[in-house]
């Protein structure tokens, strides 16, 4: 793997100090061809002309036999138009000229080439570099660069296979581990990406979580490299906390704090659709009695304000005290009436015995949540407390809840490791909130990527988004190489 940029290539704008009506197509072009020369440069609107023209070498011998080559004429290609990053468009006309062995007993005709026209191709090699540049936005198809530079989606797609193989980088002592869901094909459902918690960056992305993948990626990291890993951030998937004690164990598994609240909002919400369905089973009974005295059959009926209530007011509950912004009171047409944050508090509270308590007890973990700053013995004091309360509540969400906190209490503690940030000036906690917001990305290349089943051209599409200045290969792979069996075509009428 050689590492070569982008920019080492491409002619993003003309360089400094250089004249554009110059003869030299190094300077134009940013490309060495010292056997041809610009002969007319023009600029028109938003498009740049340019005219290259081979030299003529009149010392030019035939290698078979040494007679002196004669030309045959002039010919005129017009490679592919490529988009400047100045927002112009370069039009390249090359002039060439075929040449044919002066012995009529010698076959031999030779064309002109240029350096920086790929053989038998129609565009220059300036434009699959700017093909790749232009694949690191995750919002654009193969398509539409495709359209965009002239050339077919199927040569997008091999030329970037061709390219771009990104290595996995190096493990680091903090790493995020987390799934995202690609639904690639069923062995690739569920991918698994490993992140460096300090900078983000994405050191991996594995074709499953599902163990035979896994085990065979982990243990084919050397065992010293694994052992730089001091902690794991990941979710309350058992498997990922057993990573620990299989590969990584000079490491400790931290839980993530979100995930934690959030399996306790979860079973909260719960609670409150079983209140709902309580008031809603009320308001059957009372459309079922309507239809029975006016003897009609109303399939629905309006929500009662209770219903309305649980409905739109839950954030009551899930809602952090402190997070609620108190607003004056503002007319609720479906009430009937003005009301304030207060107000819908207190209708809300009212609707169910526990709620007051519930929200009580939730604030209780909140509070401890934000406490314990690399303090991990209070937080372990505190935690035993906490649980010893939610073990002796009569509200049995509390007490399920307890049992998570019982189970991954070591992990939770754990999540009270701080480290500071790279430039020393604040301290981060260890969690996954870098890595819940990298699912947008996968997120927005599965919506637009419809048909594409290929794992490595996805895990290469994301890392090469990802990453600051990724590396391409210097000798890319052949078309055999990357090509992708299909299904054998079925007949056809060819004169259709």
């Amino acid at each position: 793997m050689v590492k070569i940029f982008y920019h080492y290539f491409v002619p993003t704008r003309m360089k400094e100090g250089v004249n554009i009506n110059d003869n030299n197509i190094s300077q134009i072009l940013d490309l060495i061809d010292e056997n041809s020369s610009v002969t007319e440069v023009k600029v028109i609107d938003d498009v740049k002309y340019v005219t290259i023209e081979k030299n003529i070498d009149h010392n030019m011998v035939c290698p078979c036999c040494g007679h002196k080559l004669y030309s045959k004429g002039k010919f005129i290609r017009h490679p592919n138009n490529q988009v400047l990053q100045d927002g112009y468009t370069l039009n390249t006309t090359v002039i060439g000229r075929r040449w044919k062995c002066s012995n009529e007993d010698c076959d031999y005709i030779y064309t002109d080439t240029f350096n920086f026209i790929e053989k038998r191709k129609r565009q220059t090699k300036i434009i699959d570099f700017q093909i790749l540049e232009t694949l690191k936005d995750i919002n654009l198809t193969c398509v539409q660069i495709a359209q965009k530079f002239k050339v077919s989606d199927t040569y997008v797609h091999q030329l970037f296979l061709r390219y771009v193989d990104l290595p996995r980088l190096e493990l680091t002592k903090y790493i995020c581990i987390d799934e995202v869901y690609l639904n690639l094909s069923p062995d690739c459902k569920y991918a698994l990406i490993i992140m460096d918690f300090m900078t983000g960056d994405i050191i991996d992305i594995v074709r499953s979580r599902r163990k035979k993948y896994t085990e065979n990626y982990f243990l084919s990291i050397p065992k010293t490299e694994r052992d730089r890993v001091e902690c794991l951030c990941c979710d309350m998937y058992n498997p990922y906390i057993n990573y620990t004690e299989q590969y990584f164990l000079h490491s400790v598994a931290v839980t993530d704090s979100f995930h934690v609240l959030q399996w306790l909002l979860h079973l909260i919400n719960i609670y409150i659709n079983d209140v709902k369905k309580k008031y809603q089973a009320n308001d059957k009974k009372k459309r079922d009695k309507k239809n029975y005295q006016n003897n009609s059959d109303n399939k629905t009926i309006k929500d009662s304000k209770e219903v309305y209530i649980l409905k739109n007011f839950r954030w009551v509950l899930l809602e952090s005290k402190k997070n609620i912004k108190y607003h004056e009171s503002k007319y609720d047409y479906y009430l009937n009436m003005y009301v304030d944050t207060y107000q819908k508090e207190t209708m809300f509270l009212k609707l169910d015995e526990n709620f007051t308590a519930i929200r009580d007890l939730k604030e209780l973990y909140e509070e401890f949540n934000e406490s314990y700053i690399n303090d991990l013995d209070g937080a372990a004091a505190r935690l035993d407390e906490l649980i010893d309360i939610y073990n002796e509540s009569n509200i049995k969400l509390f007490r399920d809840f307890a049992q998570l906190l019982v189970k991954y209490k070591t992990s939770i503690i754990n999540s009270f490791t701080y480290v500071k940030s790279l430039d020393g000036e604040r301290l981060r906690r260890i969690s996954n909130g870098p890595l819940e917001s990298f699912n947008k990305i996968v997120s927005m290349l599965r919506t637009l990527s419809h048909g594409v089943d290929n794992f490595d051209y996805v895990r290469s599409r994301i890392l090469w988004h990802c990453r600051k200045n990724p590396p391409i290969r210097g000798i890319p792979k052949t078309r055999e190489e990357v090509h992708t069996p299909g299904k054998p075509r079925g007949p056809y009428n060819k004169n259709k």
